[in-house]
């Protein structure tokens, strides 16, 4: 499904716009959802990024708290215990 929307912008990023389209023979519209799904794609990413930074700090701090420990041996040990 393909939705129309009405986009305010400068008369100058319009012009710049309008030359990239022809450029690349594409139409304005394709090329401001090329940017728009990068642009997405890319604060997704730095999510993803601020979510493991924020894991390894909270390792970080565990391992602080109770120092150095083997994960795989831990999850075996809860795993015999079934």
């Amino acid at each position: 499904m393909v939705t129309k929307i009405n986009v305010s912008i400068r008369d100058e990023l319009l012009e710049r716009l309008h030359n990239a389209a022809k450029e690349s023979h594409s139409a304005r519209s394709a090329l401001i959802a090329q940017a728009v799904e990068r642009l997405l794609e890319e604060k997704e990413q730095e999510q993803r990024k601020k979510k493991m930074r924020k894991a390894a700090e909270a390792m970080d701090r565990f391992r602080e708290k109770f120092g150095d420990w083997d994960a795989t041996a831990e999850v075996l040990k809860w795993r015999e215990l079934r």
